[in-house]
């Protein structure tokens, strides 16, 4: 069974990718997308010659976007989505590859970021595996959790380009959105509580309440629920009101306003950039 790594990079972030690699193996094989602003950068040298790696390079810019030219390039049996800043281990490709080889019907795994030694777990994350049905407030996957069939995914599913960080409105949603249209494709998605990635632990503090955190749920809630999305959008009002004393006036607004984005605008139609601007010189 062989494993696609599809590893995302923006601007000077190529020069952390030879950090992502493992020693080459077989069975694991390196896609990265580089999307740059400029042409400043260049590919180092280890990628251009180890054969395992294949890099593929675009002005642009988008994460949604960025992934999906991954997606597009992805040829193994499996595919999983990395950053330019997460690590591996070779127990931890074993782990998937063990999973999908026992799990025939498994289309997506959810799996856990490790954080390093003396750190918080990098969330709550649930004791027992589960069958992933939908939009929930106790877990949330994010994109280097995920681990997919390609022919299950490849040419029928990509991340919506309205989302995630780089889009033209809102500010995340990207994997939510995804795992929906996985379940809506009839795709068994579920979670193990095995560790499959490595990541640097990020404090939570961030800002939850800012306008594009609002404005997103309320596209995600538009997009996941549908006609009962002001069901959705009513309670988060009401709960931020409760817990955050936010002024439900503010949280409305933006909530509302993501929710006419969401309907108003067209859906993505994925389109690979037609001229691939490799850059092969090495630093």
């Amino acid at each position: 069974m062989k494993l696609n790594i599809l590893i995302c990079t923006f601007n000077d972030g190529i020069y952390r990718v030879p950090d992502v690699l493992l020693p080459q193996r077989e069975d694991v094989s390196y896609i990265v997308s580089f999307q740059y602003t400029e042409q400043s950068f260049l590919v180092p040298e280890i990628l251009i010659k180890r054969p395992d790696v294949k890099v593929y390079s675009y002005m642009g810019k988008g994460l949604c976007r960025n992934r999906n030219y991954a997606l597009s390039h992805a040829s193994g049996d499996l595919a999983m989505i990395a950053d330019d800043d997460v690590r591996y281990k070779p127990e931890y490709i074993d782990e998937i590859i063990d999973i999908f080889s026992k799990e025939d019907s498994l289309d997506v795994l959810l799996g856990k970021i490790k954080t390093e030694i003396g750190d918080p777990p990098y969330k709550k994350y649930p004791a027992r595996s589960f069958k992933y049905e939908g939009l929930s407030r106790k877990y949330h996957a994010s994109s280097v959790e995920m681990v997919f069939r390609i022919n299950k995914i490849k040419d029928y599913l990509f991340f919506d380009e309205r989302f995630g960080l780089g889009s033209e409105y809102l500010s995340g949603g990207e994997e939510t959105i995804f795992l929906y249209d996985c379940i809506n494709r009839s795709l068994l998605v579920k979670y193990f509580p095995v560790d499959i990635v490595e990541h640097p632990y990020e404090s939570s503090g961030k800002n939850k309440n800012s306008f594009l955190t609002l404005r997103t749920k309320g596209a995600v809630y538009s997009y996941v629920y549908g006609k009962t999305a002001f069901l959705y959008i009513g309670k988060e009002v009401l709960s931020l009101w409760v817990k955050k004393r936010l002024n439900p006036f503010f949280t409305l607004r933006y909530l509302l306003e993501g929710m006419k984005y969401q309907r108003t605008s067209v859906k993505f139609r994925f389109n690979v950039p037609t001229k691939n601007q490799d850059i092969a010189e090495p630093l």
